[in-house]
């Protein structure tokens, strides 16, 4: 009876060993098959950005407008001063950049 347990013990090593050496020996082909699927799957969705060969059109544009305003009124802190001025200041900027980029043929 000893025997027969230790034969089977042996048989279920030598089965794992097998399917131990069998999974190794199919790990790369494993792996190419994930990245296979990888890159047809990032082909489908659309072109890849290769910085070789770029064409960009480029168009920049700021504009800012500001306006001040101090006024104070006359007299109202002290009447010994007389009547304060006021001061309007308006400034307005644009500014714009255009170019084109074109790497490659």
């Amino acid at each position: 009876m000893r025997n027969i347990r230790g034969q089977t013990i042996l048989e279920y090593t030598v089965i794992m060993i097998i399917i131990l050496g069998v999974l190794v020996a199919m790990k790369d082909y494993v792996k190419r098959g994930i990245q296979g699927r990888w890159k047809s799957s990032s082909d489908e969705i659309g072109g890849q950005y290769d910085p070789q060969w770029v064409n960009s059109n480029i168009l920049y544009a700021t504009q800012s407008n500001a306006t001040s305003i101090v006024q104070v009124a006359p007299g109202s802190y002290n009447s010994a001063y007389g009547e304060w001025t006021s001061r309007i200041d308006t400034s307005n900027t644009l500014e714009t950049k255009s170019g084109t980029t074109q790497v490659g043929n």
